[in-house]
């Protein structure tokens, strides 16, 4: 189990803390779930193999109903946090888990199950995060298998080197209709400004936290395709998975006048809409 409840994602954050928490894409639950056939397989110790972040909880299926988050993070291997105690229950067909604490209530997707590894899917926004757990004799953290040397290299400030901006958009028929401020419910997800000398770019005001840049900008037909990348220089936020992201994204116009904006995750593509919003 990861306890990662919709409200601590805003959507426009989503797309790329995926990019830190997605190991492969995801896929729909068996039609014919192990689970169906019997629940308690589900009862056991299970260990999740370690996030991009470092987090690698284990998860405690008990045959009462209760499950045990224990808190692990690679990288803070000498951190020891509280377990958190849930109940749960797993649907008729077996193709989720439902988990409710006195704090929040979500559902988990189960998208493999095996007798000694299963994956779990959790829905965010529009896109959905898979987690992969191997079946443990005992409580223990999979963190022999995290990469350490490389996160350690992305709990570091930005440096020019790590992402070379290029916003400029090469010149383009339909450019004009990309121009304006581009946003859903959750905000402005991304803005497309004239320079002076006529020319037109990619651009995302800096927020308290998060920094945004650009590149590989170029035309895929009508299509607008490029590179996206967020850093903070909060060192309190390099641990946090959005942290020096790089993601593939398209913008493309749409009959009604708003644009569909999509992001890749592995080889999965996620959509959703975007309208031109007002000054």
């Amino acid at each position: 189990m990861t306890r990662m409840p919709n409200r601590f994602l805003p959507f426009a954050l989503a797309a790329l803390v995926l990019g830190g928490c997605a190991h492969k894409e995801a896929g729909e639950p068996a039609p014919s779930s192990p689970l169906a056939e019997d629940q308690s397989r589900i009862v056991g110790i299970w260990a999740m193999l370690p996030l991009r972040n470092g987090i690698a909880n284990v998860a405690e299926y008990r045959a009462d109903g209760k499950v045990l988050l224990h808190p692990f993070n690679c990288t803070k291997l000498d951190e020891r946090r509280e377990i958190e105690t849930s109940d749960y229950r797993v649907a008729d067909d077996g193709g989720s888990i439902h988990v409710r604490s006195p704090f929040d209530e979500f559902d988990l997707r189960v998208l493999d199950f095996k007798p000694q590894a299963m994956r779990l899917g959790m829905r965010i926004a529009s896109a959905e995060l898979t987690f992969d757990y191997l079946k443990v004799d005992r409580v223990a953290s999979l963190c022999g298998m995290y990469n350490t040397d490389a996160e350690r290299g992305r709990l570091t400030p930005y440096r020019s080197g790590d992402f070379l901006p290029a916003p400029a958009i090469p010149p383009h028929v339909g450019l004009e209709r990309y121009i304006g401020r581009w946003a859903n419910d959750d905000g402005v997800q991304l803005e497309v400004l004239r320079d002076a000398d006529g020319g037109a770019r990619l651009y995302m005001a800096d927020s308290d936290n998060w920094r945004h840049l650009y590149n590989d900008v170029r035309w895929v037909g009508d299509e607008l395709h490029f590179r996206s990348y967020a850093y903070t220089e909060k060192p309190a936020l390099f641990s946090h998975p959005y942290h020096k992201t790089s993601t593939a994204t398209i913008l493309r116009p749409l009959a009604d006048g708003t644009m569909q904006m999509s992001f890749f995750i592995g080889k999965r593509r996620h959509d959703f809409q975007v309208r031109r919003a007002q000054d």
